[in-house]
This record gives structure tokens, C-alpha cells and sequence, in this order.
């Protein structure tokens, strides 16, 4: 049976406050989360044509014991004070971590919309223990694996060490390129990225065949040292070279892309065939329900 081992709040200035497995009472680990479908209907049509079906945010809340029987008074306010300095509105977005009885790890950003609740009643509180009640809403409504992914798809792989000696008859080869073109998202949901560019290009260009979208840039030309990278999740989408913002050099028909559940077949081109650049795909997986 899938169960809750700990419950993480996580704010901002990474203080964390934890809830562990025998405290919880009630958790919303059942999915259920409504969806928005977009439909369509003309003159004498039966029923509707589907559009699309976009992810509602969600309200929840956890109800948790908090056990106080050999605490004396002071201890028991200290106690309670260490949970509201972080579960509390104008902490504004957490990041809560649940890790499962599987050793998996999932989390979601979360923004608590009450002070924590404190229920009075022989049902809910006593001298052993004290009930509370976080309610927090998820305005991005899915949860994202602990592991960040990084995919590299051009990088040259050394086949040499110093001191060598070079043969008069044979080829010398300095270094493969890697040839991996492909990023597999195995998530639920299609996943933003960060694309990371190091190395010497000139107007690179990065196209995932798979959907057919590409991100190319225009009047840019990069150094050996320099780091472009590109941002694609909704909301929060930036370039930048070295920090630098560089929006005005990518190409108007230019699509920040995410990648899609499955393969993703993705081609790294530049305007001098360059060898010497890598890039790589940054990412998390994201799930509906865990």
C-alpha cells in the first residue's frame, strides 16, 4: 500500500518545517483534480466537439497532530510558533515535499491561503495531542519528480591523456562526438525546460522534430567560454548569454517548447556546422496525481 513517510514545507529561505508519518491524520494523496475542457458546439450538432482540457488550480488540506504530552506550556507555544514562522500566507510560495513508503519523491508548489488552525473540542485536542489544519491552494496544479534531468546531445568525449605520442602511420582521434539526439519524458504532463548552450556557434538553432517546433537566434555569435540559456517555462521563459538578457536576438517564429510525453528527437544546428558546442535539456518530470 502507497503511504506518506514525511510531509516537507520548504519556504523561500529554505527553512523547513516536517511532518512525519505518524502525525498525519488526513492527506489528499487520492487525486481527483478537476480539469477545464474546452469544447465547441455549432447549429444541430449532437452533443460537443472536444477542444482541449487544461488543468484547474487545486484547494486542499492537511490535518496533522501535533503530540504535546510531555511538553510543559512554554514548549508546547514554541512548538506551535515553529510551525506558523513557516506555514503561514505571507511566506507567499512553498514548495511542499512529500517522500512515499517507495522511496519516491514528489513535489508541488504550494501557497497556504490560512494560518494554521488549532481546533478546540475533546475530538481535537487533549493532553497528548493537538490537532491542526493547514489549508494551502496549488496554482500550478502538478506535482514534479525529485530528480532533475539533464540530457546532453553534442558534447565531444575525450580519447586522450597527456603525455601521448602520435603515430606516423595511424590516424590520431582527439575525441567522438556523442551522438544522442533524443529526450524521453516519462512524466504525465509535457514538461518546460532549460535549454544550457556552452561553447563557440554562430546563430545556433535548436529544433525538436518531433513536434516540429525550433528556438533559433539570429546576429548571435558565441565564444568558446560563454553559456546561453533558455527558460521555457510558462510565465517565467527568459534567454540570457552569460546572465545577460538576449531576448531581442531570437528569431520572431521562434516556440518555447516543452517536451512532450514520450520521445522528444532533438537537432542542434548552427550557421558554421560547429562541433565544439554542447547542449543540454534540463528538466523535471510532472505528474497529475502521484
Amino acid at each position: 500500500m502507497l503511504k506518506v513517510e514525511k510531509i516537507e514545507f520548504i519556504d523561500s529561505k529554505n527553512n523547513t518545517y516536517t511532518i512525519k508519518k505518524h502525525q498525519i491524520e488526513n492527506f489528499p494523496l487520492i487525486g481527483g483534480e478537476d480539469a477545464n475542457i474546452i469544447t465547441s458546439k455549432v447549429w444541430n450538432q449532437h452533443g460537443n466537439t472536444p477542444i482541449n482540457a487544461l488543468m484547474e488550480s487545486t484547494q486542499a488540506e492537511l490535518l496533522f497532530a501535533l503530540y504535546t504530552g510531555d511538553l510543559a506550556a512554554p514548549q508546547i507555544q514554541e512548538q506551535r510558533r515553529q510551525l506558523v514562522n513557516i506555514c503561514n500566507p505571507l511566506n507567499g510560495t512553498l514548495t511542499m515535499k512529500v517522500t512515499l513508503n517507495s522511496g519516491d519523491i514528489y513535489s508541488k508548489d504550494i501557497t497556504f491561503v490560512s494560518a494554521p488552525s488549532f481546533p478546540v473540542g475533546r475530538d481535537n485536542r487533549n493532553e497528548i495531542w493537538q490537532k491542526v489544519l493547514l489549508e494551502y491552494e496549488s496554482n500550478n496544479p502538478f506535482w514534479y519528480a525529485e530528480q532533475e534531468l539533464v540530457e546532453t546531445f553534442q558534447a565531444v568525449q575525450p580519447l586522450f591523456i597527456f603525455p601521448f605520442t602520435m603515430s606516423t602511420t595511424d590516424p590520431m582521434y582527439f575525441g567522438n562526438i556523442l551522438p544522442s539526439n533524443i529526450a524521453e519524458n516519462n512524466g504525465q504532463v509535457a514538461a518546460p525546460i532549460t535549454i544550457r548552450i556552452e561553447g563557440a556557434c554562430v546563430n545556433p538553432r535548436i529544433d525538436n522534430k518531433t513536434t516540429g517546433e525550433f528556438i533559433k537566434f539570429n546576429n548571435l555569435t558565441m565564444t568558446a567560454d560563454q553559456v546561453l540559456d533558455i527558460d521555457t517555462t510558462f510565465g517565467e521563459k527568459k534567454v540570457t548569454l552569460d546572465g545577460v538578457n538576449i531576448f531581442n536576438k531570437l528569431d520572431y517564429a521562434s516556440t518555447f517548447f516543452n517536451l512532450v510525453i514520450g520521445a522528444n528527437e532533438i537537432e542542434f544546428t548552427d550557421d558554421t556546422g560547429s562541433t565544439t558546442a554542447a547542449i543540454h535539456f534540463i528538466y523535471k518530470e510532472l505528474f497529475i496525481t502521484i
